[in-house]
């Protein structure tokens, strides 16, 4: 539309500037003959050597010369009229190019930020101790060691489950713990628990018994998938077997040894890696400089004496993950 405009505008503009074009051309014409007609009429008007008077022929030039100018200032009258300022600017507006901005795309600022993964598993780092109370949505889980902490009113607010006189093979097996009106393996009772956020998986070097290192490893390793299937939302900890005192524990005809029990975590460790679970490090806390269980912190060289567990204790509120 604007094209068309454009070019009636310029027909109109030719046209006109063709007729004045046609008259200035014929004024002219007519302005030179008169003064040069004039001019040798005042030749032989005038004798030789007197000055003559071409008042009339510089005022017929000088009419030539006023034609001239009428007809240069109608041309530039004639010249194409800018656009509308409103035009103009919505053409600008549209060449802009706008870098940034406050307004977001609708598609980026509704999308949810991504989340970090939730990081499980691997060794616990020291922190800050928590109390009692921080652990009421966990549940302890073991042997003979969990009895005993549970006796001594650890962990008030925290839910226990254990079974005592069985190995880990029994464990896995054997039906003891009621719930309602039928009996359950360990793995099965834990499973009846609500609202558990963590379960703590402590078996101590009693539950090793007759068990060679890869039969006590496989044993292990299924508990701890039973368990991980009963409660499967829950962070699961283990703790690995704790030291003995080994003089103690002959005179009581335990077979298990230091040297087993340091085989048995190296693979519980890389078992707790692939998993994906926590691993209470806390087996070096019990040497007490040795390497071994002193004498004075056990009882039959596999049990704790109870101030023992306060080493226990102090290490679990200090090392919670979640």
């Amino acid at each position: 539309m604007l094209g068309r405009k454009n070019a009636v505008v310029r027909t109109k503009k030719y046209g006109k500037l063709l007729r004045f074009s046609i008259i200035f051309i014929l004024v002219a014409a007519v302005a030179g003959a008169i003064a040069y007609g004039w001019q040798q009429y005042e030749e032989t008007k005038y004798p030789e050597g007197t000055e003559k008077d071409y008042s009339l022929p510089d005022a017929f030039i000088e009419f030539a010369g006023l034609i001239s100018d009428f007809m240069t200032q109608d041309e530039e009258d004639e010249e194409e009229p800018a656009e509308p300022a409103e035009t103009k600017n919505k053409d600008e507006e549209d060449n802009v190019i706008i870098v940034g901005g406050d307004e977001e795309d609708p598609e980026v600022s509704e999308a949810e930020p991504e989340q970090e993964p939730e990081i499980r598993g691997g060794i616990v780092e020291k922190s800050d101790a928590q109390g009692f109370y921080d652990f009421r949505n966990s549940l302890f889980v073991g042997d003979y060691f969990i009895s005993q902490a549970q006796s001594l009113g650890y962990f008030e607010h925290t839910k226990f489950a254990y079974a005592t006189g069985l190995d880990m093979n029994t464990m896995l097996t054997k039906k003891v713990l009621k719930y309602e009106e039928e009996y359950l393996t360990l793995a099965g009772y834990v499973g009846k628990f609500e609202g558990v956020e963590a379960v703590y998986i402590m078996i101590s070097a009693e539950s090793v018994s007759w068990m060679d290192v890869p039969t006590f490893v496989k044993k292990y390793t299924a508990f701890v998938d039973d368990i991980i299937a009963a409660q499967p939302d829950a962070h699961i900890y283990i703790q690995p077997i704790l030291p003995i005192n080994e003089e103690k524990a002959k005179k009581r005809s335990y077979s298990v040894t230091n040297e087993k029990i340091n085989q048995i975590n190296s693979y519980l460790f890389s078992m707790a890696e692939e998993k994906s679970i926590w691993i209470l490090d806390m087996h070096d806390e019990f040497l007490g400089g040795g390497s071994e269980l002193p004498a004075e912190y056990t009882t039959n060289g596999i049990r704790f004496e109870k101030d023992t567990y306060e080493i226990w204790k102090d290490y679990v509120i200090t090392h919670k993950a979640h």
